[in-house]
């Protein structure tokens, strides 16, 4: 090759490699910004159809997830075993369809049975019940062995038992659909009527070694199924006790008067249960308290709600242990925009107690006094209250119903014009009941304030005289009762 040639190979090397590499790096960079873009297009595509397939839409709740079962060990369920709880599962569910409330309640576990004073209460509290709504057809879920299963109301523990989830398709009747004011649930109760848990247990005879399977939740129709408040007016006033507890803990924080009211040392806490247990109370859930205010549903002898504000770590580590030793239940109300902070409870706490028979319900997003929140910004208010009961529901998989107004507000100090607002709030966005914050308080629960349920604070500067003086001494619940 001659040398001229050469230099103008090495000339056009020169001339043409800077400029080619910034071609090339553009060409990279273009191909990069294309495969993130459609990556990241996949990613949304795919939330999107995941959520697509598990959200409903519920007036008043917005978008919110379908209730499923909270995580809990799962243990393998034969072929046989299957069937079998989803013959109980269909005649059960039938029976309810058809109104043969003798089939049900042949079907239940003696101690569920017990819970009622007889077949006939029994039978008379589901034609109530559901007197406003037409059943139209039941939908059965994949059935899940579970190692063990608590029941709220007795907190009695099961072992391997079968859960099914079980969806009802619910209308209320033409006549009463059109009424004005009705609350989500009552126009909508499909929608809350989805994936509830249906637990059954095989029981062996000892006698003659035959088994059979008995309801121990009945899902749809079961007393914690959701609560649809009735559509015409009912007028129950029922004595139940609801205390209000903050802390429990052996830390007192004696330099500061506040915190020193809010916290009950374990030890008094421990004293306060045992003298409960000893006086024959029993604790119930608030599905169980509108179940009686609503629609005649049994109570216990001695019935009381014990509750816990803020959601705070030391409810897990004193309260809940304290609880189980006692075979009591307790309902937890939970800032939500604190849930894994320090000193607050996570998921996983929270979790570990809903699946040992706590309640849970919502405390707001950041502990606000939704009065004046709601003279500030009603649209902050109204978020304040549907996003911490999407989150929880979201986490949870359960309805959330129960709400619990933070420092008491705006039934302390707001006016009643206010007070009436935030009760309507509540029950556009399918709350069924609230509890206030002393102020005011008393021990009768009324079905007409359902959103001013009275509490009793138990203040941990007060002595044990002083607690058991706060206490009904008369303890026949059913105070009165209009049809």
């Amino acid at each position: 090759m001659r040398k001229h040639e050469l230099l103008a190979m090495k000339e056009e090397n020169v001339t043409t490699l800077p400029l080619r590499r910034p071609r090339r790096r553009r060409l990279l960079m273009v191909v990069s910004i294309v495969g993130v873009l459609l990556l990241l297009i996949a990613i949304l595509l795919g939330s999107f159809a995941w959520w697509s397939g598990n959200l409903t839409w519920l007036p008043g709740m917005g978008l919110l997830t379908q209730a499923f079962p909270t995580p809990v060990p799962e243990i393998p369920i034969s072929v046989e075993h299957r069937i079998a709880s989803q013959e109980v599962a269909q005649q059960y569910m039938t029976a309810l369809l058809k109104h043969q409330y003798k089939t049900m309640w042949s079907l239940l576990y003696p101690q569920v049975q017990a819970m009622w004073p007889n077949e006939a209460a029994f039978a008379n509290f589901w034609r109530v019940r559901f007197q406003d709504y037409t059943l139209q057809a039941f939908t059965l879920g994949r059935p899940h062995g579970r190692l063990q299963w608590v029941n709220q109301e007795t907190m009695v523990v099961y072992h391997q038992v079968i859960l099914i989830p079980i969806s009802l398709e619910i209308q209320p009747n033409p006549t009463l659909e059109q009424q004005a004011g009705l609350p989500p649930e009552d126009l909508y109760p499909s929608r809350v009527f989805q994936n509830l848990p249906f637990v059954v247990q095989q029981v062996v005879n000892p006698a003659n070694q035959q088994s059979h399977w008995l309801v121990l939740d009945g899902g749809p129709a079961d007393l914690e199924a959701p609560i649809l408040p009735p559509m015409r007016p009912v007028d129950t006033l029922v004595k139940v006790p609801i205390l209000m507890y903050h802390h429990i803990s052996n830390v007192v924080p004696v330099d500061n008067l506040l915190q020193l009211s809010l916290t009950v040392t374990q030890t008094h806490f421990a004293q306060q249960l045992d003298y409960l247990k000893k006086q024959g109370y029993h604790t119930i859930t608030f599905n169980q308290l509108f179940a009686a205010l609503y629609y005649g549903g049994p109570l216990p002898s001695h019935p009381i709600i014990l509750t816990f504000d803020d959601g705070y770590e030391d409810a897990y580590q004193f309260a809940f242990p304290l609880l189980q030793a006692h075979g009591f239940s307790g309902m937890f109300y939970i800032i939500t925009g604190v849930v894994g902070w320090k000193d607050y409870l996570n998921w996983d706490q929270i979790r570990a107690m809903q699946a040992a028979g706590m309640q849970i319900g919502s405390h707001t997003i950041h502990h606000v006094n939704i009065g004046t929140t709601f003279l500030f910004s009603p649209q902050q208010a109204q978020e304040e209250l549907q996003q911490s009961q999407a989150v929880l529901h979201r986490n949870l998989g359960i309805v959330i119903q129960q709400f619990c107004y933070p420092s008491g507000e705006p039934f302390r100090s707001g006016s009643l014009a206010l007070r009436q607002r935030i009760v309507a709030l509540l029950a556009e966005d399918s709350y069924v009941g609230a509890t206030t914050d002393p102020g005011m308080t008393g021990i009768y629960q009324s079905s007409l304030t359902p959103f001013a349920l009275l509490r009793i604070r138990v203040d941990g500067r007060e002595s044990f005289s002083a607690f058991i003086q706060n206490l009904p001494v008369s303890m026949k619940h059913i105070v009165s009762l209009a049809p």
